[in-house]
């Protein structure tokens, strides 16, 4: 990749080249994915499978990893509670929830919270 010196460029120039620079990124980007898809196919043609059966056994990685519920697709039980906002509760499970990490961070202890 050949350097390019942008340090005398003015802001506006800038911005034009970010614009530009955004535009041709995207058409790469549509560029590798079609190059990529059509290998996929490919692939699957070369295996026996058909562009369908690809495309449904690739279903389970659209769903957002973390955002499932357990198998009785039931919410966890509330076990904190914010008592300046009764709506902002936590399970108790993964990360923290933000409004209970800040009143840690000011010194409370998280069983003060406790339902």
């Amino acid at each position: 990749m050949s350097n390019v010196d942008v340090s005398r460029l003015t802001y506006a120039e800038l911005m034009e080249l970010s614009r530009e620079l955004e535009v041709q990124i995207a058409a790469k980007r549509g560029e590798e994915l079609k190059v990529l898809v059509d290998g996929f196919a490919k692939k699957l043609e070369a295996a026996g499978f058909t562009v369908t059966e690809g495309v449904e056994a690739l279903r389970p990685y659209l769903s957002a990893p973390g955002r499932q519920r357990g198998a009785s697709g039931q919410a966890a039980p509330v076990l904190y509670r914010d008592p300046a906002n009764p709506e902002n509760t936590w399970s108790g499970r993964g990360r923290a929830a933000g409004w209970l990490a800040t009143y840690e961070a000011q010194g409370r202890r998280r069983d003060e919270f406790k339902v």
